[in-house]
């Protein structure tokens, strides 16, 4: 009887412990890389379809658009398999639907933004609220020591920061005939 309870305790635990290994697994499908590149995909998808200026109000196309936007198919012309991107972009809404919802409208509601490339937001969302991506939050300090690339919103274009993490060859101070 002892030995019969010890080996259902036995298997209750490999089974248990099998479940959490195939979680854990599918959690770590998800890179940083991947994350941050899902979440610019899903913000590119999302500023595609609200650049255009329609009779219906920012305030009810966002919300509609944040719960059809995750499906797979939007994803296909991606570098990136859809599947990663698919997943961030659930677990982006599942985390901070809300504040993407309000940044969105607040964004979209601004004429003077329509003009704009999607790269504001992205950054905004991105690095911002969501911090799927460096350059934002508590990574904001990281990035001058490790490098990266940056959105800078005055001139609608991308900062490269040298450090650890970026390399740059420095530019050399003679001209065509003095090489």
């Amino acid at each position: 009887m002892l030995l019969k309870a010890f080996l259902s305790l036995i298997f209750l635990g490999i089974v248990v412990t099998g479940s959490f290994a195939k979680e854990t697994s599918k959690e770590s499908k998800l890179t940083k890389e991947g994350i941050c590149a899902g979440c610019q995909a899903t913000v590119k998808e999302l500023s595609r379809t609200l650049k255009h200026v329609t009779s219906e109000p920012i305030s009810q196309r966002v919300p509609v658009l944040l719960s059809t936007v995750c499906r797979k198919e939007n994803f296909k012309t991606y570098d990136i398999t859809p599947s990663v991107i698919e997943e961030t972009c659930k677990l982006m809404m599942k985390n901070n639907r809300t504040a993407i919802e309000a940044t969105l409208v607040n964004y979209y509601n601004a004429k003077s933004r329509l003009d704009h490339s999607y790269l504001d937001i992205v950054q905004t969302i991105c690095s911002e609220v969501t911090s799927f991506c460096p350059g934002g939050g508590g990574a904001a300090t990281e990035v001058p020591k490790k490098g990266g690339v940056v959105y800078n919103r005055e001139t609608d274009s991308f900062d490269v920061i040298p450090g650890e993490n970026v390399k740059m060859v420095r530019p050399s101070k003679q001209n065509h005939e003095e090489l």
